[in-house]
């Protein structure tokens, strides 16, 4: 059997599809963010009240961290909303078929969601009450955390890979994963670890902001956070290597110098992670965050890339049908921006408040 008759045909979209892939790799950005913030304060916390008995008043920034954590969250499981919508609507008829051969695994993911969610609110509300309920709350949200992303990992791998469908004629059972792909644990471990780094990124800016009264002491202490953010990063460059060797040899070539484009942008990802490790070490937290929106950006984009160059020989962008309904888009972007300015509202009231709680 041709493994690409198996690929469904595309649906027609109502606009250019340069639309939809840049509000998917846009909102996508904000996204893994969002959830590398909570899961990477989810882990560092768990670390570290695993260690020891902890009392807020022994680590403020641990406890703010813990208070923010469902914020993060909830705001981070809404914005991965709109990137999954769009990219059903360029890439459905692939992602589809996928979630279909792990259906079991993927419909699972809404009913865990929600339990990390309340374990993650319940931690908030327990995190100085040194409860077994709190720190087990926190444990099982990060452990189902860490399985959703294994089970994304394995979908979006599939989902690029149409010759691995033939699988569901010996298991049609919804439960197949992706294992035998090369790529999966690096890529796996590559958000880990960028989960940690940026863990640590937002705890150095909750220091910065408990340490500004007096940020001469804060400067001579260097702020923890970002040391964790520096070595994790540094393992992270280390695992995307891992990850760049594990792809197969021409998409390789691609990378480092047989497509100007992808090459130039994985370059500047590159550079930005070495330079946001440099920044880091240096204790210059303006710079590490600098770089560090650099490095996220180009890997967004050359995560995107990279599906282009797997999907080359079975589905092109450019072969996509357009039904125009501008008026539909029109309106969609109308609402976008009320939503976005809804979100900013919210968020700047939310930290009014608090701030006016704490003076």
């Amino acid at each position: 059997m041709n493994p690409l008759s198996l690929v469904p045909i595309p649906d027609m979209i109502q606009a250019p599809a340069w639309v939809f892939l840049g509000l998917d790799i846009l909102l996508f950005a904000f996204h893994i963010l969002l959830i590398n913030v909570a899961l990477g304060s989810m882990l560092l916390i768990v670390f570290s009240r695993g260690r020891r008995r902890e009392e807020p008043s022994e680590n403020p920034v641990r406890a703010l961290a813990a208070s923010k954590i469902p914020t993060f969250f909830a705001l981070g499981i809404n914005f991965g909303v709109a990137p999954l919508l769009f990219l059903q609507v360029i890439y459905g008829h692939l992602f589809y078929s996928s979630s279909i051969l792990m259906a079991v695994y993927w419909i699972l993911i809404i009913p865990f969601l929600i339990l990390a969610y309340y374990g993650a609110y319940l931690h908030a509300g327990k995190f100085g009450s040194q409860s077994f309920l709190g720190k087990a709350a926190l444990w099982m949200a990060a452990v189902i955390l860490l399985c959703i992303g294994f089970v994304f990992v394995n979908n979006m791998t599939l989902m690029l890979q149409p010759e691995k469908w033939v699988a569901y004629f010996e298991n049609p059972r919804g439960t197949i994963l992706n294992l035998s792909e090369p790529t999966l644990v690096p890529r796996y471990l590559h958000f880990v670890t960028a989960s940690v780094a940026v863990g640590g990124l937002f705890m150095a800016f909750l220091w910065k902001r408990k340490m500004k009264i007096n940020l001469m002491e804060a400067e001579e202490k260097g702020n923890p956070g970002l040391k964790i953010f520096g070595f994790a990063t540094a393992v992270q460059i280390l695992i995307g290597l891992w990850f760049l060797m594990a792809i197969p040899r021409d998409f390789l070539l691609e990378f480092l110098g047989g497509d100007v484009f992808s090459t130039i942008v994985f370059l500047v990802g590159f550079a930005g992670a070495i330079g946001a490790v440099a920044a880091a070490f240096a204790n210059r937290l303006g710079a590490t965050g600098v770089m560090f929106g650099l490095t996220i950006g180009a890997m967004v984009i050359t995560r995107h890339n990279l599906r282009a160059m797997y999907l080359k020989e079975t589905f092109n962008l450019n072969n996509l049908q357009i039904s125009p309904q501008y008026g539909i888009m029109a309106l969609f972007f109308v609402v976008l921006i009320i939503g976005a300015v809804s979100v900013w509202y919210m968020i700047r009231l939310s930290r009014s408040t608090e701030n006016g709680r704490t003076s």
